[in-house]
Order: C-alpha cells, then structure tokens, then sequence
C-alpha cells in the first residue's frame, strides 16, 4: 500500500517523461479546460517530470464544443470521427504519445490530479501504480458500491491477489506493460480492469495508492448493468488465459460433488443403483476437471518456451505504432509542458 505524503517528489523522481491522457466523451469544454489547467498546474510544480498532455475527443457531440481545444497551445488533441468507446480513446491516446510513461485521468473532474505526481513517484519501483478510491472522499454512487464490491471480490479469487479497486482510472503504467496486454483491450470501459488483471497476472510489479473520488460534474455514460456484466466476463476470460483451473476447479467440484450426493443418498439407498442422471453428472465434472488440467498445461508450455500469454500481437502494436494510428491527430507542432 502506497501513503501519499508531502515529501518532496524532486527527492526521489530523477526526469520522468509521461504521457497524461485525457479521454473526453459528451464533456462540457470548460470541464475539460478545468482539467487541462490542474494538469498544468500540477506539473508545474514538479519540473522533474516532463509531461505532455493528450486529450482524446472520442467524438462528442459538437454542442459540447470540444473541438475549441484543438487550438489549446502545449496540449496533443486527437479526434475521433465517432464514438469508439473508452478502451479505444485510450488506445488512441498512447498512439499518440511516446514516454515511456503513461498516465491516464478522466476530465470530469472525479479524480484529483493533483495527486498524480505521488503516483508517477513510485514508478520504476513499479511497473503501475492504481489510485484506488479509498481516501477519505468516495463518491462511488451507491448503486454502483455493491457490484463494485462483488466484482472486486471475484477479481481477488480469479487472480489470486487482492485486489482493491479493479477499475480506477486514474493510474500510471509503463508502456511495455501497455504493449504486453494490446490485444485484449476492449474499446469499452474494461481497459482499466483488463490492465489490472493482467499485469497481476502476467507477473509485473503493482502498487495501490488511495485518493480521493469526487462527485462527478455532468452526467456518466456508464450503463452499470450492462458494464458489470461486461466486466465479469473479462475477468473469466482474463482467468482463463493465466489461471484456468481457478474458474474449471469449483465448477468441477459442484457438478462431480452433485452426480455423487444423488447418486449415493437418493438413488443407491431409494433404488440401489446409481442413476444415469447423476452418473453423467460425475462424468461432467471429471470431464470439466481434466479441461482445466489442459488448459494449465497450455499456460505452464507457454511460459516454458518464453512466450508471453499473448504471443507477439503487443509487439507488433508496439513496433507498428506509427502506422497505426485510428484517430487524427490535430496539432501539427505539438510540445509538451515542458
């Protein structure tokens, strides 16, 4: 757990250059020009970490007049034509970027930037950093605190790690983590909780740093049913490809466990035979049992021979960068603030 004190950050950041990305969907420009201002004034104050700003406009609503910002000086403004989703906003957004570090926030003014310099002072001791929203201001709006809860809970089993906030998206991360996991991001909210899983899973360095959450201004574009089921079906799939015998072992136990207790206490002291219901039902879960078997023997090859869990897809997203942009990037002569 990371404390975030008032030491000075100058003591223990030697020249950090990060990418701080903004995606920005159906925001009001001064919202955003607010959030633009306290990453200004943020870093201003740090002149060890070189910054750049990148707002990504995941095609607004041209009422919003987030295309002012094309003009801003000292920022990268990237357009979308459409809506993409979140996941590819923040694609986009480190397509344009090239620190080998990356920062991302929301422009709704939820998350304190100010605090984003504590984050960017542990990294290199590791390779990201959460702010996890457990400071002493949490306004997660309580129709999202249970799921939240319950999606945390499930997270911790699959990846065998606690995990505290699996979806804040106010993180600092390194490109090569980024990279690693390219293929599996979706272009909507689970970036952040694909990130999480992954680098827990993969083996990279994580590290929780509490803050605080603030009271959106404007109105959220997360749809919470729709995206919680969304988010469970990540962390299966993310379970499967690192620790498959997590999510086949229990459904393996229930199913042989269910074909024995019927089998045993209803059919063989009713009838004296075992039925052909729970006899399938036994054969199911040793059948499901030796999928998980397979599958880890699928993951422990992999590693064996060198391979990362996701082939050489990152890489090529990496090395390819520049001939892979999806969105236009509207500054021509572009500097950091620095």
């Amino acid at each position: 757990m990371c404390h975030l004190s008032s030491l000075s950050i100058g003591q223990k950041i030697m020249s950090k250059a990060v990418d701080v990305i903004i995606p920005v969907y159906n925001e009001k420009v001064q919202i955003v020009r607010d959030s633009i201002e306290a990453c200004r004034a943020t870093f201003d104050k740090t002149p060890e970490i070189n910054a750049t700003i990148i707002v990504v406009n995941d095609g607004s609503d041209p009422s919003y007049g987030v295309d002012e910002l094309r003009s801003e000086p000292g920022i990268i403004y990237v357009r979308h034509e459409q809506n993409s989703g979140y996941g590819t906003a923040l694609k986009s957004g480190v397509r344009a970027g090239n620190s080998p570090w990356i920062a991302i926030t929301d422009a709704d003014g939820t998350y304190p930037i100010a605090d984003m310099p504590k984050l960017v002072e542990q990294v290199g001791d590791f390779d990201m950093v959460v702010g996890v929203r457990t400071g002493e201001v949490s306004e997660i709006p309580m129709l999202r605190r249970f799921p939240k809860k319950m999606l945390n809970l499930f997270a911790s089993y699959m990846s065998r790690t606690k995990i505290v906030d699996l979806n804040s998206g106010m993180r600092v991360f390194s490109r090569e983590l980024c990279y690693y996991l390219w293929p599996f991001y979706p272009s909507g909210f689970s970036f952040t909780s694909t990130i999480t899983m992954g680098a827990i899973m993969g083996g990279f360095r994580t590290l929780d740093c509490p803050i605080n959450y603030f009271k959106r201004e404007g109105s959220s574009s997360i749809k919470p049913i729709k995206d919680t089921i969304r988010f469970f079906r990540l962390v299966c799939r993310l379970g499967l490809i690192f620790y498959p015998m997590r999510l086949f072992f229990p459904v393996a136990v229930v199913l042989f466990s269910a074909g024995f207790m019927k089998g045993i206490f209803r059919d063989y002291w009713l009838h004296g035979y075992i039925g052909n219901f729970s006899q399938l039902t036994m054969i199911a879960g040793i059948q499901v049992f030796m999928l998980g078997l397979l599958g880890n023997l699928i993951v422990m090859n992999r590693a064996f021979i060198g391979q990362s869990a996701f082939g050489t897809v990152g890489r090529d997203a990496r090395d390819n960068q520049s001939g892979q942009q999806s969105a236009r990037v509207e500054s021509e002569n572009v500097v950091g603030l620095k």
